[in-house]
């Protein structure tokens, strides 16, 4: 799975709008990610997907979680601050192995714990 999506700009984010996959090339295209787990191998861009990260988190239309095979100092920058500044977070968690996609696929029902870095796969 090749994650290279990239999220609504924030000022494009209106009350009404949601949190989408906004590359049309992307297999979950126009998808909501509020509230969802996020699995991808790495961030790609600059301080931007972190950024993203934090104005979701802001606005309450954050993924619940993600999961990445290479974590990025600039893609926890986001989340990070949100902690700081709005006292609102996200686990994220670095799982390096590619099996993560054969063990996890689309809807199935995740719980990710940020402080012990398990992923549980509900049933």
């Amino acid at each position: 799975m090749n994650f290279t999506a990239s999220f609504t700009k924030p000022k494009n984010l209106t009350p009404w709008g949601r949190s989408q996959i906004q590359d049309r090339h992307h297999d979950l295209f126009k998808r909501n990610v509020k509230g969802r787990v996020l699995i991808f191998p790495a961030a790609i861009g600059s301080t931007y997907t972190g950024m993203m990260l934090l104005e979701l988190m802001y606005q309450e239309r954050a993924p619940a979680a993600v999961v990445v095979q290479k974590i990025d100092p600039l893609l926890v920058s986001g989340p990070v601050l949100a902690d700081v500044w709005f006292r609102k977070g996200i686990p994220i968690v670095e799982y390096s192995e590619d099996d993560i996609y054969d063990k996890i696929l689309d809807d199935d029902w995740v719980e990710v714990n940020g402080e012990t870095g398990e992923i549980e796969i509900r049933e």
